[in-house]
């Protein structure tokens, strides 16, 4: 019976749909699901073939730290982007999963101060709007804040 619990917590809300909402980075409206408990934030965007343009995934942490990110079980090249309060603190752009690489040898990417939010879009949208650190994060979403 425990182990059907544990398979259940670990995969029965795979198909669980995420909220969602929109932020504004520098005028560019991204839609985005959003990734607030344990749960949604490991499994993140995990398995998914692709990410539409304009749309990603915010993390949400309950406090600011230098939470590390992986590729694990990716498909999809990322950018990420490191938001600490309302402005971009750091980015990390063109983030390609390694498929030969076991888990356990995949890097780990940290943002470069303590954030309390992240975002994941496709590769190559920080280059397409010229996001920059500094840039200002509205998040018209009251529940991210």
């Amino acid at each position: 019976m425990l182990l059907i619990l544990l398979v259940w917590l670990r995969y029965g809300r795979i198909s669980t749909p995420l909220r969602t909402g929109q932020i504004q980075i520098d005028g560019q409206v991204i839609e985005v699901e959003i990734a607030d408990t344990i749960l949604s934030r490991e499994r993140g965007l995990s398995g998914r073939d692709r990410l539409d343009k304009d749309h990603g995934m915010l993390f949400v942490f309950g406090m600011a730290a230098k939470h590390g990110f992986w590729m694990k079980d990716m498909k999809i090249p990322l950018d990420m982007i490191w938001i600490k309060g309302d402005a971009i603190v750091g980015i990390t752009e063109q983030v390609y999963p390694d498929f030969k690489k076991s888990f356990w040898q995949l890097p780990i990417y940290y943002p470069p101060e303590a954030v309390d939010k992240v975002l994941e879009v496709p590769a190559g949208t920080v280059a397409l709007y010229s996001w920059r650190v500094g840039s200002v994060v509205l998040f018209p979403v009251s529940e991210v804040k």
